[in-house]
């Protein structure tokens, strides 16, 4: 049934409820029209729906379209199992992936905690190492101090003992004497015990002993020109030595000598005094001063280690005796030295007084003269079975020397009355004797000779073997030249013998 609106009923029922459309015809009017679309939709959803109802019913008393409903509806069950499988595997999926997760994070987790870990013992094993150090540090540290504090103590000792030795209240020569080392664990270096100076000084792998008291001072650099700079000149480059000439070093060298050796001799008499004209930096201008005595030679060091000579402060050392003839080049006194500005052996100048003068020649000759003297008084005193010979020189006793043993003199076998006949007989003894060492001597080198020559040609036999063995066939040019060679060794063979011969018979007369 269908129902009216008017004015009048709808006024009637919105009036007594609300108030707001008693001032307002055009709001009154909008709300009827509204209500009214309102009621049109409505009927037209109810008539939609009641054509779509008798539309189904229609459409289910069809046969095919509730098959198609069925088959529908069975799709839509498999899908949504399938659909449910597919989630359940995600599912799957996911949790398998979440646990992998879950494992590497906990292998991160764990690999982490063990860096911490290890980063942690690292830096407690570095602060524990750091403390160690320190401590080590601040205990090598205290011992430097005490070393510090014992080395002024004994430099203090050693000074007033020094003092004392100078005045001469006591004598301390066994404690002034001690050497100190710069490496005791090592093998001396032999440089600097032969010319008292090493080309690597503090950086010498060898130990250089250096004697607290000593007759021989050495001034390292005294002497100073620059005909002995070996170094780059701004003006004249690495050829200065060439701008300045013999004469005028030795002129320069003569002023400094009368200069300075008043001053040395003051302390006390001079046995030596050699200054160095070497190139090389540890050897250039090296002054070498021997006193007669110790007491002078520290009255020197006291007096003149720290003054200043030509606006260069001097600086004295002590040094253990040289020997001269093996520290002097002795082909520099030849002008023959092949090393050049390289030497590393004494090239001295040659002082302008004679007493001072150093003769290279002369030293070696008397050094070697009181050698074989020395020698000579071994041997006499001793056998040859106490004679101490080298296993190695043992092995090369073909080499060795012969030594030099008196012949006893022979009784004469006649007397006569005459002293002139005696004399006589005694020089022709003497000259007898004599022949006699030399035909000795002579006899004990040809038997060497021999020997050797015996060995030699034995070795050359076995060669000659091994080659005649390892050869088959030869030319006839080799056995031409073969036989040449043999001809020529017998040649020389006779000839030895005849010359042996002859000097048998001399002897002999």
């Amino acid at each position: 049934m269908a129902m009216k609106y008017t004015d009048k009923g709808l006024s009637s029922g919105f009036m007594g409820s609300n108030d707001l459309f008693l001032g307002s015809r055009k709001q009154w009017r909008k709300y009827i029209k509204k209500t009214r679309r309102k009621k049109i939709r409505q009927k037209l959803a109810q008539h939609r729906d009641a054509a779509e109802a008798k539309a189904e019913a229609l459409r289910l008393a069809d046969p095919d379209y509730v098959m198609y409903l069925r088959e529908r509806e069975q799709l839509e069950r498999m899908a949504s199992e399938w659909e449910e499988e597919r989630r359940r595997f995600e599912n799957a999926l996911w949790l398998d992936r979440e646990k992998e997760a879950q494992s590497l994070f906990a292998e991160k987790r764990q690999k982490l905690e063990e860096e911490q870990r290890d980063e942690k013992e690292k830096r407690d094993r570095i602060r524990k190492e750091f403390e160690e150090m320190e401590m080590k540090a601040k205990a090598a540290k205290a011992e430097k101090e005490r070393l510090l504090q014992e080395f002024l103590k004994k430099q203090q000792e050693r000074e007033r003992m020094f003092a004392e030795y100078l005045v001469g209240i006591d004598d301390h020569l066994p404690v002034l004497r001690e050497s100190s080392h710069s490496r005791p664990d090592r093998n001396p270096c032999v440089f600097f015990g032969k010319v008292g100076a090493c080309r690597f000084g503090v950086r010498c792998s060898s130990d250089h002993a250096i004697p607290g008291l000593s007759e021989l001072l050495l001034l390292p650099n005294f002497f100073a020109h620059p005909a002995l700079d070996h170094q780059q000149h701004p003006e004249y480059g690495l050829d200065s030595s060439i701008e300045f000439d013999d004469d005028e070093l030795y002129r320069s060298y003569t002023e400094f000598f009368m200069d300075v050796i008043e001053e040395f001799e003051s302390f006390g008499p001079i046995s030596g005094f050699f200054v160095t004209r070497n190139f090389e930096p540890h050897l250039r201008g090296n002054v070498y001063v021997q006193y007669e005595k110790v007491r002078d030679a520290a009255k020197a060091y006291q007096r003149m280690n720290g003054r200043f000579y030509a606006s260069k402060q001097l600086r004295v050392e002590f040094r253990a005796p040289i020997v001269w003839t093996a520290a002097v080049c002795g082909l520099f006194e030849r002008s023959r030295c092949q090393k050049g500005k390289s030497c590393n052996y004494l090239h001295l100048l040659v002082n302008p007084v004679a007493k001072y003068r150093y003769d290279h020649f002369k030293e070696l000759q008397s050094a070697r003269q009181s050698q074989r003297q020395s020698q000579r008084s071994q041997l006499i005193e001793r056998s040859w079975d106490d004679v101490d010979i080298p296993a190695k020189q043992r092995a090369n006793w073909r080499w060795s020397e012969t030594p030099e043993v008196e012949q006893p003199s022979h009784k004469s076998r006649s007397t006569s009355t005459t002293s002139g006949l005696r004399k006589n007989r005694s020089r022709s003894r003497e000259s007898a004797d004599s022949s006699r060492n030399r035909s000795s001597s002579s006899r004990r080198s040809r038997s060497r000779n021999r020997s050797r020559h015996r060995s030699r040609e034995r070795d050359r036999r076995e060669e000659k073997q091994k080659r005649h063995s390892r050869s088959r066939s030869r030319s006839p040019e080799r056995k031409k030249s073969k036989t040449k060679k043999k001809k020529r060794n017998r040649s020389r063979s006779r000839s030895s013998r005849t010359s042996r011969e002859k000097s048998k018979k001399k002897s002999t007369k």
